[in-house]
Protein backbone atom coordinates (compact mmCIF):
# COMPACT_ATOMS: atom_id res chain seq x y z
CA UNK A 1 0.00 0.00 0.00
CA UNK A 2 1.69 2.87 -0.89
CA UNK A 3 1.69 6.14 1.59
CA UNK A 4 -0.34 9.12 1.80
CA UNK A 5 2.35 10.82 3.64
CA UNK A 6 5.35 12.46 2.17
CA UNK A 7 8.10 11.49 4.54
CA UNK A 8 10.66 14.19 4.35
CA UNK A 9 7.63 16.88 5.09
CA UNK A 10 6.70 14.92 7.89
CA UNK A 11 10.40 14.56 9.37
CA UNK A 12 10.37 18.49 8.79
CA UNK A 13 7.35 18.88 10.73
CA UNK A 14 8.61 16.85 13.64
CA UNK A 15 11.92 18.34 13.76
CA UNK A 16 9.79 21.90 14.08
CA UNK A 17 8.98 22.19 17.59
CA UNK A 18 10.91 22.92 20.87
CA UNK A 19 10.11 20.34 22.96
CA UNK A 20 9.62 16.54 23.15
CA UNK A 21 5.70 17.68 24.32
CA UNK A 22 6.00 19.78 20.80
CA UNK A 23 7.09 16.49 18.24
CA UNK A 24 4.56 14.23 20.15
CA UNK A 25 1.26 16.78 19.00
CA UNK A 26 2.66 16.66 15.80
CA UNK A 27 2.85 12.73 15.77
CA UNK A 28 -0.61 12.64 16.91
CA UNK A 29 -2.40 14.87 14.42
CA UNK A 30 -0.56 12.52 12.29
CA UNK A 31 -1.62 9.32 13.84
CA UNK A 32 -5.24 11.01 14.06
CA UNK A 33 -5.58 10.50 10.02
CA UNK A 34 -5.21 6.58 10.34
CA UNK A 35 -7.90 6.43 13.07
CA UNK A 36 -5.64 6.39 16.81
CA UNK A 37 -6.63 9.10 19.36
CA UNK A 38 -4.25 8.53 21.94
CA UNK A 39 -0.31 8.93 21.34
CA UNK A 40 2.25 7.15 24.09
CA UNK A 41 6.18 7.92 24.06
CA UNK A 42 8.26 5.94 26.59
CA UNK A 43 12.48 5.90 27.29
CA UNK A 44 14.27 3.82 29.56
CA UNK A 45 18.50 3.66 29.03
CA UNK A 46 18.23 -0.01 30.57
CA UNK A 47 14.77 -1.38 30.18
CA UNK A 48 15.75 -4.69 31.97
CA UNK A 49 17.00 -5.17 35.52
CA UNK A 50 20.18 -8.04 36.10
CA UNK A 51 17.34 -10.31 36.87
CA UNK A 52 15.36 -9.93 34.06
CA UNK A 53 12.66 -8.02 35.35
CA UNK A 54 11.24 -4.42 33.79
CA UNK A 55 12.33 -1.62 34.85
CA UNK A 56 9.80 1.54 34.83
CA UNK A 57 10.87 4.13 31.78
CA UNK A 58 12.44 7.50 32.55
CA UNK A 59 10.60 9.26 30.51
CA UNK A 60 7.08 8.96 29.47
CA UNK A 61 5.10 11.39 27.48
CA UNK A 62 1.47 10.91 26.30
CA UNK A 63 -1.37 12.37 24.78
CA UNK A 64 -5.25 11.81 25.08
CA UNK A 65 -4.60 9.25 28.22
CA UNK A 66 -5.90 9.77 31.65
CA UNK A 67 -4.38 12.01 33.94
CA UNK A 68 -3.12 9.09 36.32
CA UNK A 69 -1.59 7.37 33.75
CA UNK A 70 1.98 8.25 33.78
CA UNK A 71 1.48 8.32 37.78
CA UNK A 72 0.65 4.43 37.60
CA UNK A 73 3.15 3.54 34.96
CA UNK A 74 6.09 5.17 36.52
CA UNK A 75 5.60 5.51 40.17
CA UNK A 76 3.29 2.55 41.16
CA UNK A 77 5.97 0.42 38.65
CA UNK A 78 2.38 -0.62 36.55
CA UNK A 79 5.00 -0.40 33.66
CA UNK A 80 6.55 -3.83 35.11
CA UNK A 81 3.30 -5.51 34.61
CA UNK A 82 1.85 -3.72 31.59
CA UNK A 83 1.65 -6.77 29.14
CA UNK A 84 2.65 -4.53 26.03
CA UNK A 85 5.60 -3.01 27.73
CA UNK A 86 6.82 -6.78 28.12
CA UNK A 87 6.38 -8.01 24.96
CA UNK A 88 8.09 -4.82 23.36
CA UNK A 89 11.80 -5.58 25.39
CA UNK A 90 11.64 -9.21 23.89
CA UNK A 91 10.09 -7.55 20.08
CA UNK A 92 12.57 -6.78 17.60
CA UNK A 93 9.04 -5.51 15.35
CA UNK A 94 6.27 -3.54 15.83
CA UNK A 95 3.04 -5.22 16.73
CA UNK A 96 -0.67 -4.41 17.22
CA UNK A 97 -2.54 -5.75 19.81
CA UNK A 98 -5.76 -5.98 21.19
CA UNK A 99 -8.17 -6.11 24.41
CA UNK A 100 -11.05 -5.98 23.42
CA UNK A 101 -14.21 -7.57 25.09
CA UNK A 102 -11.08 -10.13 26.75
CA UNK A 103 -9.68 -11.11 23.24
CA UNK A 104 -6.04 -9.77 24.26
CA UNK A 105 -4.92 -10.69 20.47
CA UNK A 106 -1.07 -9.93 20.02
CA UNK A 107 -0.54 -10.30 23.83
CA UNK A 108 -1.43 -14.26 24.05
CA UNK A 109 1.83 -15.14 24.54
CA UNK A 110 3.05 -12.64 27.67
CA UNK A 111 -0.45 -12.06 29.45
CA UNK A 112 0.26 -13.53 33.02
CA UNK A 113 -2.16 -13.20 35.87
CA UNK A 114 -0.07 -11.13 37.96
CA UNK A 115 -0.82 -8.36 35.07
CA UNK A 116 -3.99 -8.09 35.85
CA UNK A 117 -4.21 -4.32 37.90
CA UNK A 118 -2.47 -3.02 34.43
CA UNK A 119 -4.68 -5.25 32.00
CA UNK A 120 -8.19 -3.69 33.67
CA UNK A 121 -7.23 -0.47 34.29
CA UNK A 122 -6.47 -0.18 30.07
CA UNK A 123 -9.86 -2.17 29.65
CA UNK A 124 -11.74 0.08 32.44
CA UNK A 125 -10.21 3.50 30.47
CA UNK A 126 -10.91 2.12 27.20
CA UNK A 127 -7.19 1.88 25.59
CA UNK A 128 -8.01 -1.35 24.11
CA UNK A 129 -6.32 -1.44 20.73
CA UNK A 130 -3.11 -0.25 19.52
CA UNK A 131 0.41 -0.16 18.05
CA UNK A 132 3.35 -0.53 19.61
CA UNK A 133 6.76 0.23 17.98
CA UNK A 134 9.79 -1.08 20.23
CA UNK A 135 12.99 1.08 19.09
CA UNK A 136 16.43 -1.03 20.18
CA UNK A 137 19.63 1.16 20.46
CA UNK A 138 22.72 -0.31 20.27
CA UNK A 139 23.75 0.62 23.57
CA UNK A 140 20.46 -1.07 25.44
CA UNK A 141 18.37 2.28 25.44
CA UNK A 142 14.52 1.22 24.48
CA UNK A 143 12.28 3.78 23.46
CA UNK A 144 8.72 2.73 22.58
CA UNK A 145 5.86 4.50 20.59
CA UNK A 146 1.88 3.66 21.30
CA UNK A 147 -0.56 4.74 19.33
CA UNK A 148 -4.00 3.94 20.67
CA UNK A 149 -7.67 3.49 19.47
CA UNK A 150 -9.43 4.79 22.81
CA UNK A 151 -12.89 2.72 22.96
CA UNK A 152 -12.21 0.84 20.08
CA UNK A 153 -14.63 -1.49 18.29
CA UNK A 154 -14.10 -4.92 17.68
CA UNK A 155 -11.84 -6.13 15.09
CA UNK A 156 -10.54 -2.88 15.25
CA UNK A 157 -6.87 -4.43 15.59
CA UNK A 158 -7.26 -5.74 11.90
CA UNK A 159 -7.85 -2.18 10.15
CA UNK A 160 -4.91 -1.49 12.47
CA UNK A 161 -2.68 -3.78 10.57
CA UNK A 162 -2.93 -2.00 7.61
CA UNK A 163 -1.45 1.39 8.70
CA UNK A 164 1.55 -0.92 10.42
CA UNK A 165 4.07 0.48 7.57
CA UNK A 166 3.32 4.18 7.84
CA UNK A 167 3.55 3.66 11.64
CA UNK A 168 6.95 1.84 11.24
CA UNK A 169 8.45 4.47 9.30
CA UNK A 170 6.38 7.76 11.48
CA UNK A 171 8.01 5.90 15.21
CA UNK A 172 11.59 5.72 12.97
CA UNK A 173 11.03 9.63 12.50
CA UNK A 174 8.84 10.51 15.83
CA UNK A 175 12.26 9.39 17.81
CA UNK A 176 14.88 10.60 15.66
CA UNK A 177 13.14 13.95 16.29
CA UNK A 178 13.14 13.45 20.08
CA UNK A 179 16.06 11.41 21.07
CA UNK A 180 18.62 14.15 20.91
CA UNK A 181 16.14 15.96 23.24
CA UNK A 182 16.85 13.59 25.87
CA UNK A 183 18.74 15.07 28.24
CA UNK A 184 21.42 13.40 30.61
CA UNK A 185 19.37 13.02 33.40
CA UNK A 186 16.93 10.66 30.83
CA UNK A 187 19.61 8.90 29.69
CA UNK A 188 20.75 7.41 33.28
CA UNK A 189 19.11 4.23 34.88
CA UNK A 190 18.09 5.30 38.54
CA UNK A 191 17.18 1.47 39.05
CA UNK A 192 20.53 2.00 41.27
CA UNK A 193 21.93 4.85 43.37
CA UNK A 194 25.64 5.02 43.50
CA UNK A 195 27.32 8.26 44.06
CA UNK A 196 29.67 9.72 41.86
CA UNK A 197 32.87 8.58 44.22
CA UNK A 198 31.06 4.68 44.47
CA UNK A 199 31.13 4.90 40.31
CA UNK A 200 34.72 6.28 40.27
CA UNK A 201 35.56 3.74 42.19
CA UNK A 202 34.02 0.83 40.57
CA UNK A 203 35.48 2.13 37.34
CA UNK A 204 39.07 2.09 38.58
CA UNK A 205 38.19 -1.62 39.91
CA UNK A 206 36.69 -2.73 36.60
CA UNK A 207 40.14 -1.96 35.26
CA UNK A 208 41.78 -4.10 37.79
CA UNK A 209 43.36 -2.01 40.21
CA UNK A 210 43.18 -2.81 43.79
CA UNK A 211 42.18 -0.91 46.61
CA UNK A 212 45.19 0.06 47.15
CA UNK A 213 46.12 1.76 43.83
CA UNK A 214 42.59 3.21 43.44
CA UNK A 215 43.35 5.17 46.79
CA UNK A 216 46.80 6.21 45.11
CA UNK A 217 44.63 6.95 41.70
CA UNK A 218 42.40 9.38 43.86
CA UNK A 219 44.62 10.74 46.29
CA UNK A 220 42.18 8.91 49.17
CA UNK A 221 42.70 6.37 51.84
CA UNK A 222 42.44 3.10 51.43
CA UNK A 223 40.03 2.86 54.13
CA UNK A 224 37.80 5.46 52.22
CA UNK A 225 38.42 3.54 48.78
CA UNK A 226 37.51 0.44 50.70
CA UNK A 227 34.21 2.03 52.23
CA UNK A 228 33.27 3.27 48.84
CA UNK A 229 33.46 -0.44 46.95
CA UNK A 230 32.03 -2.00 50.12
CA UNK A 231 28.81 0.76 49.85
CA UNK A 232 28.81 -0.19 46.25
CA UNK A 233 28.40 -3.67 46.18
CA UNK A 234 26.16 -3.50 49.01
CA UNK A 235 23.93 -1.06 47.13
CA UNK A 236 23.63 -3.48 44.18
CA UNK A 237 22.82 -6.45 45.51
CA UNK A 238 26.34 -7.78 44.84
CA UNK A 239 28.15 -11.03 46.51
CA UNK A 240 32.01 -9.02 45.89
CA UNK A 241 33.75 -6.24 43.69
CA UNK A 242 33.86 -8.33 40.63
CA UNK A 243 30.16 -8.86 40.58
CA UNK A 244 28.94 -5.27 41.53
CA UNK A 245 31.39 -4.15 38.38
CA UNK A 246 29.18 -6.41 36.47
CA UNK A 247 26.01 -5.14 37.95
CA UNK A 248 27.15 -1.58 37.39
CA UNK A 249 28.31 -2.03 33.49
CA UNK A 250 24.21 -4.03 33.25
CA UNK A 251 23.03 -0.40 34.65
CA UNK A 252 25.36 1.67 32.16
CA UNK A 253 26.88 3.11 35.28
CA UNK A 254 30.85 2.28 34.01
CA UNK A 255 30.30 2.14 30.36
CA UNK A 256 34.13 3.75 30.07
CA UNK A 257 35.41 0.93 31.35
CA UNK A 258 34.44 -1.24 28.43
Amino acid sequence: MTSAWEWDDVARQLSQGAAIDDRLDVALSLMAKLGFTALIYDYTPVPLSVEKRIIPPNVVKVRNVPENFTDLWINLAYACIDPVQILSVSSALPFVWSLVDGENRGLESVIQPEHGPAVSYLRDMGMTCGITMPIHQPGGDLANLTAIRTNAERDFDVDARLHLADFVVLGSLFHAAVSPLLDPQSRTCHHVSLTMREQECLQLCARGLTAKQIAHALDRSIATVTLHLNNAVRKLGAHNRPHAVAKAAHYRLIEDAR
